[in-house]
């Protein structure tokens, strides 16, 4: 090829040389638009799955002090009435999502509650989740307004 025809040839635009270079605006919306729906739709979801999470903290420790009330009640005439006397110095769950306190005690039974506060304040289907023990050996689990059930399915894990 004479040298002629390759000068011109390389003088030629080349095709990639003016493609244009970034993102349109109308790009750019439309994926902020497909960002902003999708976390539309996952955000609450997650926030959900976060509340549920959480009740483990409270299931833990009214267990724990189901626990510490049998120890309590094999040395004494009735279950304590105070966490204190369980050896509590705080009235919050392990991880603090909870608000525990002992709502009725006797003899024969006592009740636990564990009250949401913070963020999991939110979670008002399971808000509050009680531990009672009635009679000789009978173990209710119950949350929400009804002491009695568990409607919000609360202590499935």
């Amino acid at each position: 090829m004479p040298p002629s025809l390759w000068r011109r040839r390389a003088r030629l635009p080349s095709p990639l040389a003016q493609a244009p270079h970034g993102w349109t605006l109308t790009e750019l919306l439309v994926v902020l638009a497909i960002v902003g729906t999708l976390t539309g739709l996952a955000l609450p979801q997650y926030l959900q799955q976060q509340r549920q999470t959480r009740r483990g903290d409270a299931r833990a420790a009214l267990q724990q002090l189901l626990l510490e009330q049998s120890r309590y009640r094999s040395t004494h005439d009735s279950f304590a009435t105070q966490l204190t006397d369980l050896g509590w110095t705080q009235d919050h769950s392990a991880q603090g999502h909870y608000h525990l306190r002992i709502a009725q005690a006797d003899a024969e039974s006592h009740v636990l509650e564990a009250t949401a506060t913070g963020a999991q304040a939110a979670d008002t289907a399971c808000t509050p989740m009680r531990l009672q023990w009635r009679q000789v050996a009978t173990l209710v689990h119950s949350s929400g307004p009804s002491p009695d059930s568990d409607q919000g399915r609360c202590w499935a894990p």
